[in-house]
Parts: C-alpha cells; structure tokens; sequence
C-alpha cells in the first residue's frame, strides 16, 4: 500500500480519492506513534464517503525489541508547567530586550516606567 498503489481491496468508488485516503492514514499512523509509541498493531477501516478511522488497537502486541526510548517532555516549558514553576512569558524578555534597543538608538534616556520589569504579567 502506498500513495500510488491502493490496495486491491479498496472499493472502486474510492479508488479517485485514495491519495486523500492515503494522507488520513498516514496521520493516524503519525499519531498512534506519537501517542504510543512504535510496535502497536492496529486496524483502520475507511468509510463510503472516504474517512479514515480507527477501528482498534492492540496494545499487547508492543514489540520491545523495535521500541526507543520517548522523551520526558517535549519542551522545556511544558517541563516548567507540570513542576509549577513560574517561568516568565518570551513576551516580556522580547518586549525588554526591545526597550533597551529602542532606547540606545534612540540616545534618549531611559525611563524605569519603560522596563519590562515594571509591567505586571497578566493573570491567566
């Protein structure tokens, strides 16, 4: 199976729209991956109207032996969040950094009330 060879099965009104079909299983296979991680056997069916689905997923049949080892967080700041640090937004470190551009070119002195560290963060 493969973009240009649908399976011998596939129904013939679906056979015009099998690159759509096609791209669908790709992104469920992407997402079972992310979501599981590789070795997962599964069944995916396609409907009349050409959408993909997942039928169902056999979460023993893991092969070990093909399986790498899944990152603990996948940013920094989703790692800050779930410690329940207080990081400070890039907004504010932008904004300042662009104060301090603004106010060398500018050969104006600087105002305390400009500082990005005088602004209260937002309440989120």
């Amino acid at each position: 199976m493969s973009l240009l060879s649908p399976p011998l099965e596939l129904p013939a009104h679906l056979v015009p729209i099998w690159p759509w079909i096609w791209l669908q299983h790709q992104l469920l296979l992407a997402w079972i991956r992310l979501t599981y991680g590789r070795g997962y056997r599964y069944c995916w069916g396609a409907t009349h109207s050409g959408r993909v689905h997942l039928i169902c997923i056999d979460l023993e049949s893991r092969d070990r032996m093909h399986v790498g080892p899944v990152a603990a967080h996948a940013s920094p700041q989703l790692a800050a969040a779930l410690r329940g640090a207080d990081p400070i937004p890039a907004f504010v470190q932008f904004i300042s950094h662009e104060m301090h551009t603004r106010a060398a070119s500018a050969r104006l002195p600087r105002c305390p009330a400009l500082h990005a560290g005088a602004l209260p963060l937002p309440d989120s």
